[in-house]
């Protein structure tokens, strides 16, 4: 029995090991950055500076290295991964598919290219929504260039995403430089444009020629996850490198890239955006978390959230959506936190008896899903907590009980009343 008993222990122990082995951290430092040149270090060395000053443990290998491991029985070595390619010619050791599964264990990807993309990252960008245009194209803007080239293939960018400014976190003051390939957005709406072209831009050969893509062009694109895994992708290189960092854009005011691209790596690194509930109580009266629920009770609904913000959780103060759920919404409403990050509601309930789900929700562009609910059972009432008299029926009784008096006075007539005689 104590054999048993032991083994069952075990057991359960390893469960828990490997459960917590197998989600992602948020906030984690752990990061495999794989380049393909060596060169990229130098280039790029105040962005790598950043992320070592923001306390990032950073492991560099190149892309075509075959001892590249994301996990290892089935826990994962990094909590980020970051891919800095200037050439399809190495062909990136790691596949789509391993690419996939590390953003489906809810852990980050941040992608920077030329206009010479591999296969695998194809692959990977395509399953997060973002179709990358062909081999050796660019983005040209005869109307928002910067004048230090002559091709107008150097853009100079301000059409930044307004709808989610938890993204930028205002680094979407000043315009940013950007020369690379472009991509197109499928209609999801866990993606989002960070970056995109006016309307004045098309995406063709570098000689001219085979135009391939008109209007408004992605030129840096995001994926938020329903797992709050974050997928970053940018068609320039550049972008992040010292000299677009120090660049004035046609010589007068500097660029915005090196704001724009620490702000979006924090972002997608989870720095900040995550959000986590706690202390849900649900109080009936003097009940709390009461065991049963009847039709029309009157409760109190009520949920902390909080916000992840630079290894911090703080409360997140805004507005929560709130359902009450048996097949359709029975109640759906929006809930304002206080300062403390707490959302009340009090509310009756549906007059209808079955199982609902109490679900609390936050969906808003650049913060992670989040959706706390419970399940309760809300019964009938018992047969003597009905009212006694339904104010609605008032009409119907009256003329039940004018009916019965009716046939009383009746009766009393037909009883007592007597004909007078008549006389022949």
């Amino acid at each position: 029995m104590y054999r048993n008993i032991l083994i069952c222990l075990v057991v359960a122990l390893f469960a828990i090991v490997a459960v917590s082995a197998s989600s992602a951290t948020v906030g984690g430092k752990k990061t495999l950055v794989l380049i393909n040149n060596q060169n990229i270090k130098q280039t790029h060395s105040k962005f790598f500076k950043y992320l070592d000053g923001k306390g990032y443990q950073l492991e560099y290998k190149r892309v075509d290295d075959e001892t590249i491991k994301l996990q290892k029985y089935g826990d994962f070595n990094y909590d980020n991964l970051i891919i800095l390619t200037n050439s399809n010619s190495d062909e990136l050791s790691l596949t789509g598919g391993d690419l996939v599964e590390f953003v489906d264990s809810g852990r980050n990807v941040f992608i920077a290219t030329t206009n010479q993309v591999s296969e695998s990252i194809r692959d990977v960008a395509s399953e997060c929504g973002i179709e990358i245009q062909d081999d050796n194209t660019i983005v040209y803007d005869h109307f928002n260039f910067d004048k230090s080239e002559s091709t107008h293939n150097l853009i100079v960018a301000d059409q930044f995403i307004k709808d989610s400014p938890i993204i930028l976190q205002g680094a979407d003051k000043n315009p940013v430089l950007f020369k690379g390939i472009g991509h197109q957005l499928r209609d999801n709406p866990l993606n989002f444009a960070v970056l995109s072209t006016a309307y004045t831009a098309y995406s063709g050969k570098l000689n001219g020629q085979s135009t391939k893509l008109q209007g408004k062009i992605g030129l840096v694109s995001s994926l938020q996850a329903r797992n709050n895994a974050r997928f970053t992708y940018s068609g320039s290189l550049d972008l992040l490198s010292n000299k677009f960092y120090e660049a004035k854009i046609n010589s007068d005011s500097p660029s915005g890239n090196q704001q724009f691209v620490e702000n979006l790596i924090s972002w997608t690194f989870q720095d900040r955006g995550i959000l986590r509930t706690s202390n849900r109580v649900i109080t009936k009266g003097n009940e709390t978390n009461p065991f049963q629920y009847t039709i029309k009770d009157v409760i109190t609904y009520s949920i902390k959230v909080e916000e992840f913000v630079n290894g911090q959780w703080v409360p997140y103060v805004d507005t929560l959506e709130f359902q009450l759920i048996m097949l359709d919404p029975y109640i759906r409403t929006f809930i304002k936190g206080d300062k403390d990050g707490v959302y009340t509601l009090t509310t009756k309930l549906p007059d209808h008896f079955g199982v609902y789900t109490f679900e609390a929700s936050v969906h808003r562009p650049g913060y992670g899903n989040l959706v706390d609910f419970t399940r309760h059972g809300i019964a009938p009432l018992r047969h003597n907590a009905y009212e006694r008299f339904v104010p609605a029926a008032y009409p119907y009784y009256a003329a039940a009980f004018s009916m019965i008096g009716g046939v009383f006075v009746l009766s009393i007539v037909f009883l007592f009343h007597q004909d007078p005689k008549r006389i022949l």
